[in-house]
């Protein structure tokens, strides 16, 4: 079973581009394939001579076999290993010895020889990394108590334990041999980012025009099955991150950061194939923000935060409607400002900000409704005398699928405020809940019918939301707000109504 807790890791050294203030290792599932291909390389070796020695190193030792794989003779392959030994570059057995070794790390610059190597493909896409690497790199592990590895670092004499993020029970995968022109593009982008790290010189820099291209069927596959691996890298928040990108990712082959990657993972955010990914970066931006001792920092981490948690309960998809989102995130962002207060006075005062926070998300909600559902007009259904609409609304909420008889909070919103909010848009949470249900008798597919389905209370449940939020929020003096303390509690329900509201109504799915 592939991508599993024993499976073998594969370590570049990932290292960052700016300095981190928090990072977390993490593991890609990636399948490898060893190849023969473009080689990044010098000109200290004959063409030749770098490419038997680079089969070799791959553990391709046999002149037979390489004769086939470089296409040339046997004969010139085992001459040629013979003078590689004379040069101490290989030993009896044929493996290269830490001259070689140390002959082909040297190499900087591409050449059209073939060599082989290893390309590393995406298991979900197929899409190969830009990456070309001679050697494979495999991290020192040693497993804990629950049979996790833990990437074994620093020295020997003071080793750094890391207990690297592991994506378990990935789906969705297919095995799909990556194609010569795309095992090409990886080399080529390989050399452009060590080109443009300055790790080769200008001067060194050799363009492959078109008449240039090595021949496609000198590529070939050494192994035709691919070894699947974990790749490691590190996700981390940088030091002076505030102003730039909330995480970064770096290259797992150590050259700097990733942005490739780093759009992947997104990806697998928003189609939730990476479980826990959503809440590990929430988990190193909550950590920051706890160690954090300047204000202003404080509260931009916890805005961040904010947001990951909205995506991460609604999933990415939330974005779509940017004010709902908006709001959404104002109100995680005051409920975390309200998990750190310990002055009750202030803590009160900041629930009550939750409650209104939470009442304008719902009502945006609304809103949002009517943009696909208007709603003009349909205030005629009602009577201008409040008693005479106790049985219609009750019987519209029956025919949407809600509980009835509905609260008296609502029996009782007068006509002018329910028309004001049909014709207009605006209005309390309580007025534009009853325009959307009056919309409902002529709209089967009506959101409000379709919530009903998941939560056939959930008209009573923004009752008390308003209810709490006029009670504490709208008038602090009243029997009700002095009666009964608000809690943390109460707020945290009073928040699940409004995902619950925002879910079921735009068909989104809800991790509370």
């Amino acid at each position: 079973m592939p991508f599993r807790k024993y499976t073998p890791i594969l370590y570049y050294n990932p290292r960052p581009a700016v300095r981190w203030s928090r990072r977390r290792y993490f593991l890609y599932p990636v399948r490898m394939y060893r190849v023969v291909a473009p080689r990044v390389s010098s000109r200290k070796l004959n063409i030749l001579e770098k490419a038997v020695l680079g089969m070799c190193r791959a553990g391709v030792m046999g002149v037979a076999e390489i004769g086939s794989h470089l296409d040339i003779g046997k004969d010139l392959a085992a001459l040629i290993i013979t003078q590689l030994s004379d040069q101490d570059y290989v030993d009896s057995r044929g493996m290269p010895t830490p001259r070689g070794l140390e002959t082909l790390e040297g190499e900087t610059f591409i050449t059209q020889d073939a060599t082989a190597g290893f390309v590393f493909q995406d298991p979900w896409t197929g899409d190969l990394f830009p990456r070309f690497e001679e050697r494979e790199a495999y991290a020192d592990v040693r497993f804990n108590h629950a049979r996790f590895p833990e990437l074994i670092l620093g020295t020997t004499g003071k080793p750094d334990y890391q207990q690297p993020f592991m994506p378990l029970f990935i789906q969705g995968t297919a095995k799909m041999q990556p194609s010569p022109i795309e095992i090409l593009n990886a080399v080529q982008q390989h050399r452009r980012t060590l080109r443009n790290s300055s790790r080769i010189r200008d001067d060194d820099d050799e363009i492959w025009a078109s008449q240039q291209l090595p021949a496609l069927d000198r590529i070939s596959f050494i192994d035709e099955e691919p070894s699947d691996l974990w790749l490691a890298t590190c996700l981390y928040l940088p030091e002076k991150g505030l102003s730039a990108n909330t995480w970064n990712v770096c290259d797992p082959f150590g050259l700097g950061d990733s942005p490739l990657l780093r759009r992947r993972l997104e990806k697998h955010i928003r189609e939730q194939t990476i479980p826990k990914l959503q809440s590990l970066l929430m988990d190193l931006l909550g950590e920051q923000r706890e160690e954090s001792i300047n204000l202003d920092d404080w509260l931009n981490l916890a805005d961040r935060e904010a947001g990951l948690k909205v995506e991460y309960k609604l999933t990415p998809a939330i974005r779509k409607w940017e004010e709902l989102f908006e709001d959404l995130v104002a109100v995680e962002r005051a409920y975390i400002e309200a998990q750190e207060l310990i002055d009750s006075k202030i803590l009160l005062d900041k629930l009550k900000d939750i409650l209104v926070k939470s009442q304008i998300a719902a009502e945006r909600l609304f809103k949002v409704l009517q943009k696909e559902h208007p709603t003009k007009g349909y205030w005629k259904r009602i009577s201008e005398r409040r008693e005479h609409n106790r049985e219609p609304l009750n019987r519209f909420a029956q025919n949407a699928g809600f509980i009835e008889p509905l609260p008296e909070g609502l029996l009782s919103v007068d006509r002018k405020a329910i028309r004001k909010a049909a014709d207009d848009g605006n209005g309390s949470l309580r007025a534009l809940m009853l325009t959307a249900l009056l919309a409902t008798p002529d709209n089967s597919a009506h959101p409000l019918r379709l919530a009903s389905q998941r939560h056939p209370d959930l008209l009573h449940l923004l009752d008390q939301l308003a209810q709490k939020r006029n009670s504490y929020a709208g008038h602090a003096t009243s029997q009700y707000a002095t009666a009964q303390p608000l809690e943390l509690s109460d707020i945290t329900q009073q928040i699940d109504t409004v995902y619950k509201l925002v879910a079921a109504t735009l068909q989104l799915s809800y991790q509370p």
